[in-house]
């Protein structure tokens, strides 16, 4: 089965974020951003999964001469925003206030241009300006000029960006070079609540995904130049995540095809319900060797956005079930009988999907009847 995420593009909202260079070290270095509190309304609507453009601005909003205005990358938002109270770019520190105090945190980084190992320099400061000014013309090497790209917004610190422009911009040729933030899988659910909503196709799902690796044009222009466990990581968390979506696909087929309605949002893998009984789904791309540490987050996940989600969505649209399932899906049979068993002792379901039905592992609960 293929599945063309490229669709999931049609329901990401497209940002630009802009600042100077200085700043823009600082925000690959911590993988963050952040706005203005006059912008907190915009700030609050942004979700996990958009993207955004990063304008790095010229010497005029800069404390480097050598700045330029012009793109320098794109990026994924991810899940933990968080609003600050202490210092965290150069000018807060030269102006002794917190300047931009709602911090957008990022998933992924794409930049035009190469930076050396992010643990072998620190962030801007005004003990390192010579370091700084080396890191600001290698991060403006391959910048766009604003005038080589139609439409693209230049007023204010930050906007949307319409659909058309930012094709510009993901459609491009020229080469990525990616930077991750290593704890975004150590993330459960945030203090950002978003709705369940229906969902047909996994495409809808992938609106919240924290990654564009599965996007080929930008996978293909990734340059893989990095090497050791960091190019190895990202390799295996593409293939997690494709593997991830497939499962999700194979049970958005079988539920709807046996009438359940199907919901999601960017902490629920996928909520099914009919009448009478409703499905909780963790889905979880494993190894032998991982199973219990993809378990046991995955146990955890299941009773938390069932206490947090799932419970206040019930209770708004007045929904009554006579049975209600959690259901742990690996995507390959676990060999870890003793584990199977824990899991089981929870009332936590364990089961492979096909195209017909979930297949129990362990104790079936009665989630197979469908």
């Amino acid at each position: 089965m293929k599945i063309d995420f490229n669709k999931s593009l049609n329901l990401k909202e497209f940002f630009r974020f802009t600042g100077p260079p200085e700043n823009w070290l600082t925000a690959v270095k911590f993988m963050t951003w952040g706005l203005e509190e006059k912008h907190k309304k915009q700030w609050e609507n942004i979700q996990a999964g958009d993207i955004f453009f990063i304008h790095s601005t010229g010497p005029s909003s800069s404390l480097f001469k050598n700045a330029k205005s012009g793109v320098i990358g794109l990026g994924i938002v991810g899940s933990n925003f968080q609003i600050k109270d202490n210092f965290l770019w150069m000018h807060e520190f030269i102006e002794h206030a917190n300047k931009w105090p709602l911090l957008v945190p990022f998933s992924e980084v794409y930049l035009f241009s190469s930076l050396p190992s992010i643990d072998s320099w620190q962030a801007p400061s005004p003990n390192n300006t010579n370091e700084v000014k080396r890191l600001i013309n290698l991060l403006l090497q391959n910048y766009i000029p604003l005038s080589k790209i139609i439409g693209f917004p230049q007023m204010g610190s930050f906007s949307h960006v319409k659909k058309e422009v930012a094709n510009q911009i993901l459609f491009d040729e020229k080469p990525l070079f990616l930077y991750s933030n290593k704890n975004i899988e150590k993330e459960t659910l945030k203090t950002r609540r978003t709705k369940l909503v229906p969902v047909k196709d996994v495409s809808e799902t992938f609106r919240y995904a924290k990654t564009l690796q599965l996007i080929k044009s930008i996978n293909k222009r990734v340059i893989k130049e990095k090497s050791g466990t960091y190019t190895k990581d990202n390799e295996l968390l593409s293939k997690a995540e494709e593997k991830h979506s497939m499962i999700i696909q194979d049970l958005l087929d079988l539920l709807r095809g046996k009438g359940y309605e199907t919901m999601s949002n960017q902490h629920v893998d996928l909520f099914a319900f009919n009448e009478n009984r409703s499905l909780l789904f963790e889905v979880k791309s494993i190894e032998n060797r991982n199973f219990r540490t993809q378990a046991r987050k995955g146990i955890i996940q299941l009773f938390e956005y069932d206490f947090f989600e799932i419970h206040k969505f019930v209770n708004d649209k007045n929904l009554k079930f006579d049975e209600k399932y959690k259901i742990l899906v690996p995507s390959r049979y676990p060999k870890d009988k003793n584990y199977i068993y824990f899991i089981n002792e929870l009332k936590v379901g364990i089961g492979l999907v096909d195209k017909e039905k979930i297949n129990p592992i362990g104790i079936d609960f009665g989630f197979s009847k469908l």
